[in-house]
Parts: C-alpha cells; structure tokens; sequence
C-alpha cells in the first residue's frame, strides 16, 4: 500500500482508481466533432482518466451542429425535435419513469425535496466507525439508472439556466413527460446554500470542471468514481484516505441533457474502500465514501438523522457516492 501522497502514488495506487475506463485510443473522432474538444479539455484539466460514466456522456454535434442550433437559441428560434435529439444523443422521448433517482439517495443536505425516511433505505448512512479494515457491513444499492444523455457543447449549455422558465421554453415536451424528474432537479438546483456549502448545476462538462477548480482553488484535479456494486454484505479490505481539506461532489441529476448537481461543504473527509467476498476473500470492487464531519447546518428532518439517530451537529454523516456520481480533489 502506498503511503506517499506524491502524484505518481495518487495517480496508479489501484486502491484509488482501479476502476473501469474506456480506451480513448479505439474510439475515432472527427476534428471536427465536439467530443474532441471535450476530451482534450478533460485532460488539461484533470490529472487521471475519464470515468466510463462521463465518457459515455461525450457529445456526438459536430462543430457546425453546433453553431447551427447556438444561432437558433440565441436568437430565440429553436423549438424542441426528435432529429435534435436524436442527433445531441439527449432524452426527449416518452417512457421516463425511470429517470427519477431513487428516493433514499438523499445526495442533497438541504432539506430542498422532502424525502420519505420511513422509504430510505437504513444503510445509505454510517459513521466513520463503519470504515475499519476487516470489519463486515451491508452495502446500500449504488446502481443508479438514468437515461443516458450526452453534455451539451459548451456554447449551448451556456445559453440554457437551470429555471423553470427556460427548461419548460426549451424542451415543453419532454418537461411534460417527466415532470416529476425536472421539477426535483430544480429543486436541488435552486434551494438556497448551507452555510458553509458552495454549490453549482453544471450544464455541461466543461462548467462542471470548472466549477470544481473554483471550489477547491486549485487548477489541476483527480476524480474519484465507485465501481458498479451491487447491494450486499462485504468485508473492507483496505481503506485509502485522500487527505484533502475540501472535496466537490457532483451528483447526476434529470435534465433533457447531461447535467449535475455539485457541491462542497467543509469538514468533508473523502475514503476510497476496497470490499472483498466475506466467504471467498475474492476482491469485488472499489467504492468512495464521502464523511460530512459536521452536521450542525442539516436540517433536522434530514433521513441521515432518522437512520443514525442523534439530532444536527451530535456527530458526522458519511455515505457511499453512486455509480453515476463523481468526487473532486486537487491535485497537491
């Protein structure tokens, strides 16, 4: 196990990011597509390679789709279509009842969207004590699934606002037909911060990295992914802390296109976790844990607190990120 925090050991301590990447180098790009640009700005940004979920997300317009459909939202002429869709790789269509996150995955602490606790399920909080080599837990289902939808092109995303307004503009039909997923979204996105949090909806891949070096005040960055687990009793193996003062989670959210609900709150610790089999001792696979150290600003109805039982600030909050979620850190 390494024990220096130099970039190297970060950047192949398999701990950390044994995960399941796709080669960029089988996969063709035009020069002219908006993929490439995306790609290239990932790795002037960020230290360590595109998780598969952020990947699959890469936009397939062209530079002159592009331009085409800036123009026409610009000048306030674009109407929602299947060959847009179709063509921006987004979801416009009908038969989106599984496009809502989970209801116990309470990824926001500010109380914005009610969630029915007595549904929640009991494992999606810990403390920190859970996190001991050797010890044995129950895993909460980490298998979020959402329509896959690519990022907007940078230029695009920034002409759209995360408001009812704009959204049910732009995309009518597709609000309609999912409904409750936009409206939650919203929510999230336009609740008022704790103290303490610094938060951001990025529309895009280039804003969501963008917003994470604003948050940590640093210009190069390491993401963390979990691996696909499925809900079950595991042993932890080996447990890596990332000593970070900040981290900037960012959490997948419903939108027509790809988008993300990020934020930062202090006293966060962040783990990378290896689970074994508790019979065969087979290794499974990695997941990151993120820890709220302290709970003081969370509402009092929060579910974390129904599961751990003690009241706001009485003591810390830790829960696993999803398969579809990213964590941010700097790189030191």
């Amino acid at each position: 196990m390494a024990t220096s925090h130099s970039l190297p050991s970060l950047l192949f301590f398999h701990l950390a990011f044994s995960l399941s990447f796709t080669s960029f180098a089988s996969t063709q790009y035009s020069p002219s597509s908006i993929a490439s640009d995306q790609i290239k700005f990932w790795y002037e940004n960020v230290h360590n390679q595109m998780p598969d979920s952020v990947f699959k997300k890469l936009s397939p317009l062209t530079k002159t789709d592009r331009d085409y459909y800036k123009n026409l939202i610009t000048k306030k002429d674009f109407s929602e279509n299947p060959s847009f869709c179709s063509l921006a790789k987004l979801s416009c269509s009908p038969g989106l009842k599984d496009a809502r996150r989970k209801p116990t995955n309470t990824y926001s602490n500010n109380g914005a969207s009610p969630i029915n606790s007595n549904a929640a399920d009991k494992f999606s909080y810990f403390r920190i004590s859970t996190l001991t080599e050797g010890n044995k837990f129950h895993l909460s289902d980490l298998e979020e699934k959402i329509p896959n939808r690519a990022f907007l092109p940078q230029e695009i995303a920034s002409k759209i606002s995360i408001s009812r307004k704009s959204i049910t503009k732009l995309f009518p039909k597709s609000f309609e037909l999912s409904k409750n997923s936009m409206e939650m979204t919203l929510s999230y996105c336009n609740a008022q911060a704790l103290k303490g949090e610094i938060k951001n909806c990025p529309k895009s891949l280039e804003e969501m990295i963008s917003f994470a070096k604003f948050a940590l005040g640093k210009n190069k960055l390491l993401v963390l992914a979990s691996e696909r687990t499925r809900r079950s009793e595991f042993l932890i193996r080996k447990i890596k802390k990332f000593d970070r003062q900040k981290v900037v989670a960012c959490h997948e959210v419903y939108l027509p296109f790809a988008a993300y609900f990020c934020h930062s709150t202090s006293s966060t610790q962040i783990y990378a976790v290896d689970l074994i089999e508790p019979e065969t001792r087979l290794p499974v696979s990695t997941v990151i844990a993120i820890c709220h150290m302290d709970t003081s600003a969370w509402p009092a109805n929060h579910v974390a607190f129904k599961i751990l039982k003690f009241s706001p600030g009485e003591g810390e909050a830790c829960h696993w990120i999803s398969n579809i979620d990213l964590a941010w850190i700097a790189v030191d």
